[in-house]
């Protein structure tokens, strides 16, 4: 007897429930101000980055966030209470209301190594497919540069990253056709992903000077698919971050 579909199937890091739920989830384990921790940072860094990349992922699967769910491997107090705030801060700027947040926190025993565990639920918004939707004679827009530790100082509000607030309000603005973060693979694993899901052949823009294999890190850059005649548009919607046209589609 086969089993019974349970309606999930997976599209690039995401898991996808039904039609219109959408899921991404991260971990950061062994970074934080706890003495066993291998790579000493504050709590409220360790949050950030760790709700970062799978917000970023389901923004980008062109769904809405709607829940997040933080489960700290730390007491409440101080560490917990530290990282419960900035995770609500980075969630509102991807537009998820504090009472959309819940978790758990380790108060049963002592901890000496910092560990998080972040998920996020979206919803599909009508006639948005995930993974693709570009179309040929696209640009492939990358705002942020590719930065990770312990080659680069990454910390929150790092002037080569993309915001989630910008890559909110990009995706908004109606002139994205695809988008997809950049992980440790970098951009030449990526940039492949965004082609192949349409089909559609690279012709790279060897000026764009942007190191291809360079790891993302906790998605420190965004791509982003657009009409060459939008691309002002975008970058009016990208803040102050680096954008740069490094390929076309076709």
């Amino acid at each position: 007897m086969s089993a019974p579909s349970s309606g999930a199937r997976r599209v690039r890091d995401l898991l996808l429930l039904g039609d219109d739920l959408v899921v991404a989830t991260d971990s950061v384990g062994g970074i934080g101000p706890k003495p066993a921790d291998t790579v000493a940072s504050d709590a409220a860094t360790v949050a950030h980055f760790a709700l970062r990349v799978p917000l970023l992922e389901v923004l980008c699967a062109g769904a809405e966030p709607i829940a997040v769910i933080d489960d700290l491997c730390v007491e409440l107090e101080p560490l917990g209470a530290q990282m419960i705030a900035e995770i609500c801060r980075l969630a509102a700027e991807a537009g998820v209301a504090r009472e959309a947040i819940t978790g758990s926190t380790e108060d049963n025993v002592a901890t000496v190594a910092t560990g998080i565990g972040v998920t996020v639920l979206g919803r599909r918004r009508p006639g948005r497919r995930v993974g693709g939707g570009s179309q040929p004679g696209d640009l492939v827009v990358c705002a942020g540069l590719p930065i990770s530790a312990p080659r680069h100082e990454v910390y929150i509000g790092h002037p080569d990253q993309v915001s989630v607030a910008a890559v909110t309000a990009a995706l908004a603005s109606g002139v994205v056709h695809d988008a997809l973060p950049v992980g440790s693979k970098g951009l030449a694993w990526e940039i492949p992903q965004l082609a192949a899901a349409d089909g559609l052949r690279i012709d790279w823009r060897p000026e764009h000077g942007l190191s291809l294999t360079d790891s993302g890190g906790p998605s420190s850059c965004v791509l982003f698919s657009c009409s060459p005649d939008d691309l002002d548009v975008l970058r009016g919607h990208l803040g102050d971050a680096p954008v740069t046209v490094v390929a076309e589609l076709g």
